[in-house]
């Protein structure tokens, strides 16, 4: 292919359709802020960075040609450098090109070029409908109406109409909630509270794995939310503790990221305030620490040393070039220390092979026959909860940030009673024997030296060597400290927290709802548990 250089590119076009055009801009700015240069006097730059706040870069390969065809390379380069303007969204520029790269467009005028290009637009949109590829039908659609607006030779009104009619339905995992998918699907009471159980006991998990996990549970909170946020979020009121968390969906909204306009209050459990507490101190620390790396990359590029907020998740490690890419634009700058999203989505995601927590529904002789953990899993959790709870749709989609019902209707197909049944199928399956094995020997009547131990009023005795920060007789059966004794009356203290939930109403937060609800399947592994030991 020629390479042409954006100022040939334009004598080219002018000289050959005879098309007025203005030249390319040496630099644009991205919606975030962003300055980013698309070329010099004499040439395109290798390759073009946009940074998109609280995920990872998208690169653009910039510098070769990105059509063999004069004027749809001409085409390409002017949608390319708007929309990176206009849009958070940049995957459409990937596959467009991908898609037209193949063809030629043939013709000695722009007409028929145009008319060509148009045609194969269309052509390709219906096809691509008939395979279910909906990425390549909205990117085909995109390009096409930004065509028609520029006035391109033959894109029309007509084939536009035509092509927006093409339904386009977004990825489908409405199955994974309706069908209960066990790799993938919300998890059951005891799943989630046998998880949390060993969150607390495994030596091999972070103390930010055991953050991101909390949070995750209390509110469904997207990676991207996550990487957002900041310490200052955190905080306590009269209601309790709670954390400011960022919405990301919307168009402007999407835009506004951390915007004191944009923050939502969400209370939260206490074993998740603990948590988050602790994970400010160590943010701060970690900051601190990067804080000399910081000073040193500013003076040897004349920058001036911001002061930079902290992160809840801070990044361990970003290259200089990226490190300059921040500080040397304003609006990214605040976020210069911040953790991608991709990176705290797979901190979630590798706790699957950290806990090493067999699955019940798969064979051991699998080559990883263990429970699935992510944070999609943990949203599709809280949204069947909220429902089961009686959340109305407009309360389940406030509280996982959807912009309209659409993406929450199929966790109303649920009832009562089909949850119910699936969790008491649970607690006859292998997996409440998991639970009950959590408290083998655990009971205090085994425990050797109990001078350290403090006893919790005739239920059994607390190993912790601080005071608690939850509620002692409520939450024990959820803590992994809580030593119980086999002869204390366990179903009594079953039946107050049963009663303390029903006492609670709808006047608690989701995350106190939760907290309870493993209390009580600890509880009722404890009794099973005791019963086995006195068979």
């Amino acid at each position: 292919m020629t390479s042409y250089s954006p100022t040939e590119l334009i004598s080219e076009i002018e000289c050959r359709f005879g098309i007025e055009t203005d030249t390319f801009p040496f630099m644009v700015q991205s919606t975030f802020g962003q300055t980013i240069t698309v070329r010099n006097d004499t040439a395109w730059l290798e390759k073009l960075t946009i940074e998109k706040i609280g995920c990872a870069p998208t690169n653009i390969a910039w510098g070769r040609p990105l059509h063999a065809n004069l004027l749809v390379e001409w085409l390409l380069r002017g949608w390319f450098i708007d929309r990176i303007q206009t849009h958070i969204d940049l995957r459409p520029l990937i596959v467009v090109q991908r898609l037209l790269a193949a063809h030629e467009f043939t013709g000695d005028d722009a007409e028929t070029i145009g008319n060509r290009l148009s045609s194969f637009a269309v052509r390709e949109c219906t096809r691509l409908k008939t395979l279910s590829c909906n990425d390549e039908v909205v990117a085909l659609r995109v390009f096409y109406r930004w065509c028609l607006d520029e006035e391109v030779s033959g894109f029309n009104e007509h084939d536009s109409l035509e092509l927006s009619q093409l339904t386009v339905t977004a990825f489908d995992n409405r199955h994974l909630v309706t069908m209960r998918d066990d790799d993938f699907g919300p998890f059951t009471r005891v799943q989630l509270t046998h998880i949390e159980m060993h969150l607390s006991t495994c030596e091999f998990v972070t103390h930010a794995q055991r953050t991101l996990f909390l949070l995750t549970r209390d509110w469904g909170i997207r990676p991207i939310q996550l990487a957002l946020m900041q310490i200052t979020d955190f905080g306590v009121d009269e209601s309790g503790p709670f954390v400011r968390v960022p919405s990301v969906k919307g168009i402007r909204r999407s835009r506004l990221r951390r915007h004191p306009s944009n923050l939502v209050k969400r209370y939260i459990s206490n074993d998740t305030a603990e948590a988050v507490k602790q994970q400010c101190a160590s943010a701060e620390h970690q900051c601190n620490a990067a804080s000399g790396t910081i000073h040193a990359l500013c003076a040897k590029h004349g920058i001036s040393v911001p002061k930079l907020p902290t992160p809840l998740f801070p990044a361990a490690y970003k290259s200089e070039i990226r490190l300059l890419r921040f500080l040397t634009n304003p609006k990214l700058t605040p976020f210069t220390l911040h953790l991608d999203n991709h990176r705290l989505s797979y901190e979630l995601t590798s706790l699957t092979w950290t806990l090493k927590l067999l699955d019940p529904h798969r064979s051991r002789q699998e080559t990883a026959p263990f429970m699935r953990i992510s944070a999609y899993r943990l949203r599709r959790t809280k949204a069947t909860s909220m429902v089961l709870s009686g959340a109305s749709p407009e309360e389940v989609a406030e509280a996982l940030d959807h912009v309209n019902l659409n993406s929450i209707k199929h966790y109303f197909r649920y009832n009562l009673e089909l949850q119910e049944f699936i969790n008491t199928t649970h607690m006859v399956s292998p997996e409440i024997n998991a639970a009950v094995q959590m408290w083998c020997g655990k009971f205090m009547e085994v425990t050797a030296d109990r001078s350290s131990l403090t006893a919790i009023s005739n239920l059994g005795l607390c190993s912790s060597s601080e005071p608690c920060p939850y509620h002692p007789t409520v939450t024990c059966y959820a803590c992994p400290k809580f030593r119980p004794s086999r002869h204390a009356d366990h179903e009594a203290a079953l039946a107050d927290i049963t009663k303390f939930q029903q006492m609670l109403g709808s006047t608690s937060t989701g995350a106190m709802a939760q907290q309870v609800e493993a209390a009580i399947h600890g509880a009722k592994s404890v009794i099973i548990a005791v019963k086995e030991l006195d068979d």
